[in-house]
């Protein structure tokens, strides 16, 4: 997979572009902000040294700040400081360059009025930007002081060169970070898609590799493989099915297809072609009977009856089905045991929880032998809602018990019955439908199976 096409790509550089921008912002900040403090701190010191001077004027007098300005000057240059002294817009002492370089102010602030000289040459013969200011100590007598400005224009160059390079190095670590992390996933991803490839080659029959670290891919592997093994069990149940349904479909239409042919060889009378007609009949009959717990199965598993869920008295539907099949029961010679209890209430299908107990009582009776015993009883044992159906036949082996609720699935004792292998399947995807649980356990003789449903 190309790592320029990947979302994971995109991500990155969208990871490196807000990585970088917050960079930029970041050092800006710092930068602007350290050098608005250097600028404060240098007005602060000129400040500083114009009160100093002003003091010392309003104390001593005219002639010792003359002096004394005089001398600062003189020891000043050395480090970059100059004073100059005017009286009456003449100058006096000092720094003469400053008095002829006042012009227009730049700005003000405590009412000092602050100038910039940006071509004075120094002794030294370099030029020299100075900040300077300028107070009136009276009426005709004014000072300036002054500091020279290069070392700070210099910090503030180097540091905005370094921010460009900050920049620069950030935007690039951004990217190689952006596009580590990126191949870094993109890595596992193809991991992951190589076994989906291997997965589809094989037809679902492999998995796909689990590696140990814990983390969102594990995650998802562990899914894809459950996935994969749904996939792979409902691939098999499809074959499983089409042949079971070849095999249990061939034998009415062959024996459809022989009455038929044989009926037509020779000329019959009225009574023989009913006769025929009637078991043709029979045998369409059984067809539509497993065409029909097909499609109740398919139903029932794709959760169309969810649509139609309602509050069901399990108590009263199943009093309803054990007055219908009493008489059945005693006319085949069992005793029929129906335990009433107080009505009991769940929320399902109540159409697919009668097709499923209608489905268990008629397999009880089919495979309980003369003299036996049906019972069905409704219970609430810990506050769960149970249908309970026990028989005395010949039970269902603990080992078989999985493989019955297959479709087509029968037990070699019960092909001797009708039947096509349906019923307990429908009766386990409408147990699934209602988040219920399916239970069977030895009745000794017989079998008992429970239908749990869940605790609302």
């Amino acid at each position: 997979m190309n790592l320029v096409k990947t979302t994971v790509f995109r991500v990155a550089i969208q990871f490196a572009a807000v990585f970088a921008s917050l960079s930029v912002v970041t050092l800006l900040s710092v930068y602007y902000f350290t050098i608005y403090e250097i600028e404060i701190q240098a007005e602060n010191e000129l400040l500083h040294e114009l009160k100093t001077l002003e003091s010392h004027y309003e104390e001593f007098g005219y002639e010792s700040l003359l002096n004394l300005v005089k001398l600062r000057d003189q020891y000043g240059r050395h480090l970059y400081h100059y004073y100059a002294l005017l009286k009456d817009d003449q100058y006096v002492e000092g720094s003469e360059f400053m008095s002829n370089k006042i012009g227009e102010v730049d700005y003000e602030r405590y009412g000092v009025e602050f100038y910039y000289v940006s071509e004075f040459i120094n002794n030294e013969g370099h030029e020299v930007i100075i900040k300077f200011a300028k107070t009136d100590l009276s009426l005709n007598v004014k000072l300036i002081v002054g500091q020279a400005q290069n070392s700070l224009t210099e910090l503030r160059e180097h540091t905005f060169i370094a921010l460009i390079y900050a920049v620069i190095i950030t935007i690039f670590l951004a990217l190689f970070i952006g596009i580590y992390m990126g191949r870094s996933v993109l890595s596992r991803i193809n991991r992951v898609d190589d076994g989906m490839r291997k997965v589809i080659e094989s037809n679902f029959t492999t998995l796909l590799p689990v590696y140990d670290k814990e983390d969102e891919f594990q995650a998802l592997t562990l899914k894809l493989n459950t996935m994969l093994r749904r996939i792979e069990n409902l691939i098999s149940g499809m074959r499983q099915v089409s042949d079971n349904i070849a095999h249990d479909l061939r034998s009415p239409l062959t024996r459809m297809k022989s009455r038929l042919e044989v009926t037509l060889l020779q000329q019959r009378d009225e009574k023989e072609y009913r006769e025929v007609m009637h078991k043709v009949i029979d045998d369409c009959d059984e067809l539509l009977r497993t065409f029909n717990s097909l499609l109740a199965i398919t139903q029932a598993e794709s959760g169309v009856f969810r649509d139609n869920l309602e509050i069901v008295d399990l108590t009263s539907l199943v009093n309803e089905l054990a007055e219908f099949y009493r008489a059945v029961v005693e006319d085949s010679g069992l005793e029929f045991v129906w335990n009433k209890t107080d009505n009991i209430i769940v929320h399902g299908s109540h159409h697919s929880l009668a097709q499923a107990v209608n489905n268990l009582l008629e397999n009880a009776i089919k495979y309980t032998p003369s003299g036996g015993q049906v019972t069905i009883s409704v219970t609430a044992p810990d506050g769960v809602p149970t249908i309970t159906i026990m028989d005395t036949g010949p039970g269902i082996p603990e080992k078989d018990r999985h493989r019955v609720l297959e479709r087509f699935q029968r037990l070699d004792d019960a092909r001797t019955k009708s039947g096509n292998g349906l019923g307990l399947s429908l009766v386990n995807a409408i147990v699934k439908l209602h988040h219920a649980e399916l239970v069977m356990d030895d009745n000794n003789p017989g079998l008992i199976i429970k239908i749990r449903f869940p605790n609302d």
